[in-house]
């Protein structure tokens, strides 16, 4: 029964990719690819100081009420799907936006469905979309179409963006052209980590765990304690984790491999493969154990957000995975550090280290792509060069000037949203500023005059940190324009496979500590490219 779904598993992973791959064709197959895409060369300005007619080559608005608008794909998890920055850029430039918003539990599945009917929006953004994508659907289908030349004639911002060290050289693909538009922010050094509940642990009695032996103990005493102090002591959850962001895989760098989340690692200096390596193996031997015990959420790998965020309101978790812990725990950031602590990196005495997500500074070069659907692009790149002008930045990241924040000197000023009128708070709140996996852009390392700043939990980590992160990153490296079909092919299928795999071992349902199950595994990933697709990422090997 093993190997059968172990081949079943397979198979769904080759589909995946099937579908994936497969957007060149309409429903009838023909072949929906382009030849050219009109370039920025060939605009024209008439009397008016019109591009093409339609669109004022400078200032604002970018056109007359009621002449343009497009559509945007994106996902995001608004319950209303209003965004306070979307109706103040519509006041600034005339151009109505229609945002078709998506869950991300749900948004890859209906993309891949949208491009291979061939009814896709006129901007496809979000965190779906990925590097394989681009040279898919951009390099090789014509479906994204290059920007660059639109940034250069009228996209001061974005090429102030672009002139960034490095940033150019990251965004360019392999065939020269610019596809995407740019995502540039100052950035932690780590995303996501683990959070651990300070008072759950004076609870139960508990200090700091440094190792993983020790964590477990504390997560047993969350179990078996009233750890929450609501009288119940049936109904604490010891461990969960973002269900977008699991980052499981992570904790394998408490024994020695630092991994992302497609199993890629740092193992000193060198980049490896540690999906298939015996340090991945020991961390899945552990975590299963503390499934069987109990001490993992048991809908660690169905539950979607607004689950995980609604246990975590009711103070059921001593420690979840997350980017920030207010995320899940309900509690409103302050000036104070809340009752959530970082917890560190464990079994540092025998080689635990954690990954090392960024140099402080990210390049998110898929974050957004114009398709051939859209007409008169050159309006959509000056709409989003406008998003990306100073006060603009400040209302999507911050709030809104002459709302949240206030022009003051050389710099702006922040006020606690908490004074703020309870509707007005709701509607200024982050999620609601702006779709967040779009572009948004502020200069790294902006600071804002406050009189009472938030407690920064994410320094504080970085602070716990640092002395325990690998020294390199993981390098994003485009693929080689001969290797894209192959690539395509494999990538999608590969990660997915990992994923399911690792769900298995988790739950029970294959057995990590069986050699002939494991040995299965590892065959699967070699059976569905990962040596092809370890060199074409410039990967130096695969762990053993």
């Amino acid at each position: 029964m093993k190997r059968k779904a172990i081949a079943l598993l397979l198979a769904m992973a080759m589909c995946t990719t099937t579908l994936a791959g497969c957007s060149s064709k309409g429903n009838n197959g023909a072949d929906n690819s382009k030849t050219s895409t009109p370039a920025a060369s060939s605009d024209t300005i008439d009397e008016n100081g019109k591009v093409n007619s339609l669109m004022y080559k400078e200032g604002l608005p970018l056109v007359d009420e009621g002449a343009y608008g497009f559509s945007i794909f994106v996902d995001d998890s608004s319950e209303t799907g209003k965004f306070y920055m979307m109706d103040e850029l519509k006041k600034q430039t005339n151009v109505d936006v229609t945002l078709k918003l998506f869950p991300y539990e749900t948004a890859k599945e209906r993309l891949n469905l949208d491009l291979n009917s061939g009814d896709y929006a006129d901007v496809i953004g979000g965190w779906t979309l990925s590097d394989s994508m681009v040279l898919t659907y951009g390099v090789k289908q014509g479906i994204f179409i290059p920007l660059e030349d639109y940034f250069e004639k009228y996209c001061p911002n974005i090429s102030a963006i672009l002139d960034l060290p490095g940033v150019r050289e990251q965004m360019t693909a392999p065939d020269g052209h610019i596809y995407t538009i740019p995502y540039v922010t100052g950035d932690t050094t780590v995303g996501y980590s683990p959070y651990i509940n300070g008072k759950w642990l004076e609870n139960v009695g508990m200090e700091m765990p440094k190792t993983t032996d020790e964590f477990e103990a504390v997560l047993k005493a969350f179990k078996e304690k009233d750890a929450n102090g609501n009288g119940d002591s049936n109904d604490e959850i010891p461990f969960s984790t973002d269900p977008n962001n699991k980052h499981i895989e992570a904790m394998a760098g408490w024994f020695g491999m630092p991994m992302d989340k497609t199993g890629v690692a740092i193992q000193g200096d060198k980049v490896v493969y540690g999906g298939a390596s015996d340090a991945y193996r020991k961390f899945l031997s552990w975590f299963n154990g503390l499934y069987k015990e109990g001490l993992i959420d048991n809908e660690l790998f169905t539950q979607d957000s607004s689950t995980w965020e609604g246990k975590g309101n009711k103070d059921l978790y001593g420690v979840s995975i997350a980017y920030g812990s207010n995320e899940f725990s309900g509690i409103v950031q302050t000036t104070e550090k809340s009752e959530y602590d970082v917890l560190p990196v464990l079994n540092t005495d025998k080689g635990g280290i954690w990954l090392r997500d960024t140099n402080g500074f990210s390049v998110f070069r898929t974050q957004a792509v114009i398709t051939d659907k859209a007409k008169n692009p050159e309006v959509i790149c000056r709409w989003f060069d406008n998003e990306f002008s100073l006060e603009n930045g400040i209302g999507c990241n911050r709030g809104p000037v002459g709302v949240v924040t206030f022009k003051e000197g050389d710099g702006y000023r922040a006020i606690d949203t908490t004074t703020l009128p309870a509707e007005q708070q709701e509607e200024v709140s982050w999620s609601n500023l702006w779709p967040q996996a779009l572009p948004k852009y502020l200069p790294a390392g902006y600071k804002f005059i406050e009189d009472s700043p938030l407690y920064d939990e994410k320094k504080a980590m970085e602070k716990v940190y640092e002395s325990n992160l690998t020294k390199e990153i993981i390098p994003s490296n485009w693929i080689a324009l001969d290797d894209i079909d192959r690539y395509s092919d494999i990538s999608t299928a590969l990660t997915d496979y990992f994923n399911q795999q690792q769900a298995l071992f988790v739950t029970g349902e294959q057995d990590v500590n069986d050699d002939a199950q494991w040995k299965a595994y590892v065959d699967g990933l070699k059976a569905l490219g990962l040596e092809d697709w370890v060199k074409m990422r410039g990967i130096d090997t695969i762990a053993e």
